[in-house]
C-alpha cells in the first residue's frame, strides 16, 4: 500500500514536473519573440533601447538554453549515458570558476558573497565541469532565495579529516525540517511561493547529488525555517 502510494505521488510530481517545465519553457521563449519582433517593426530604435532589448534576448536563451540541459542531463543521469572526464582539478579553483559564472546574478540581485577559501591550489580527481555545475547550483539557489535587500551569501572551503568540505550558506528563509530529504528528489521543488520566488525545474539539487555520489562525496543541507541554510558538500581529498 505504502508502494502504491508512493508511486501516485511519482506521478502526481512527474505531472507537475511537465506542467512547471512547459511554463517555463513557454516564458523565455515568449519573452525572446516579443522583443525579437519589436526590433524588427523599428530598426531605426535608438542604440540604448536596442541594447537593452538585445541583452533581454540573450538572458533569455540563456535560461531556456540551462533550462533544457538540466532536462537533457536527468535523462543521462537515468540512463546511464552521461559522460565523465575524471582527472587531475583544483578545487579551489573551480570554486573561483564557479563564482565568477554566477557573480551577475549577486549584481542583478545586490546580494553581498563572502569568500572563506584559503590560499593555494587543493588537487582532486574529479569532472571539473560537472563539480562546477554543482556549485553554481548551490550559488545560484542561494541567491535566489536570499532577502531581496541585505542579501548575503557566503562560500567556504576547508579541509576536514581526509575530504574537502565546501558550505553554500545563504540569509534566506530557510528549509524545514520535513523539505531536507525531499528536495534532493526529483521532480520536488522547495514551496517557494509564499516568498514570490519564481520557481525551478526540481532537477537542480538532485543532478547535483548524483553528480557529487559518483565523485565518491556526499551533499546535505543543515536549515531551519527563517534561520537560512546551508548546503555542503564533502569530496575526497586524494587525487
Amino acid at each position: 500500500r505504502e508502494a502504491n502510494n508512493r508511486l501516485r505521488e511519482l506521478d502526481r510530481l512527474k505531472d507537475e514536473f511537465i506542467s512547471t517545465v512547459t511554463h517555463e519553457l513557454r516564458t523565455p521563449l515568449t519573452s525572446i519573440r516579443a522583443f525579437s519582433e519589436i526590433l524588427l517593426a523599428n530598426p531605426g530604435m535608438e542604440v540604448e533601447q536596442r541594447s537593452k532589448f538585445l541583452s533581454i534576448i540573450v538572458k533569455e536563451s540563456e535560461r531556456l538554453t540551462r533550462l533544457i540541459n538540466q532536462v537533457l542531463d536527468m535523462a543521462k543521469i537515468d540512463s546511464g549515458r552521461i559522460d565523465w572526464s575524471i582527472g587531475e582539478v583544483d578545487l579551489r579553483g573551480l570554486i573561483h570558476d564557479a563564482i565568477n559564472s554566477t557573480s551577475q546574478l549577486f549584481n542583478d540581485k545586490g546580494a553581498t558573497l563572502h569568500e572563506d577559501l584559503g590560499d593555494g591550489e587543493v588537487i582532486i580527481a574529479g569532472d571539473h565541469d560537472r563539480l562546477t555545475q554543482v556549485l553554481i547550483n548551490l550559488l545560484s539557489n542561494a541567491v535566489k532565495f536570499c532577502p531581496e535587500q541585505g542579501g548575503e551569501v557566503a562560500i567556504r572551503l576547508r579541509a576536514v579529516a581526509d575530504r574537502w568540505r565546501i558550505e553554500v550558506i545563504d540569509n534566506g528563509p530557510g528549509i524545514a525540517r520535513d523539505q531536507h530529504k525531499l528536495i534532493f528528489e526529483k521532480f520536488h521543488q522547495v514551496n517557494d511561493a509564499h516568498a514570490g520566488k519564481p520557481k525551478g525545474t526540481g532537477l537542480g539539487l538532485p543532478i547535483s547529488q548524483k553528480i557529487v555520489e559518483h565523485h565518491g562525496g556526499h551533499i546535505w543541507v543543515e536549515s531551519e525555517l527563517g534561520q537560512g541554510t546551508t548546503f555542503i558538500v564533502e569530496l575526497p581529498g586524494q587525487a
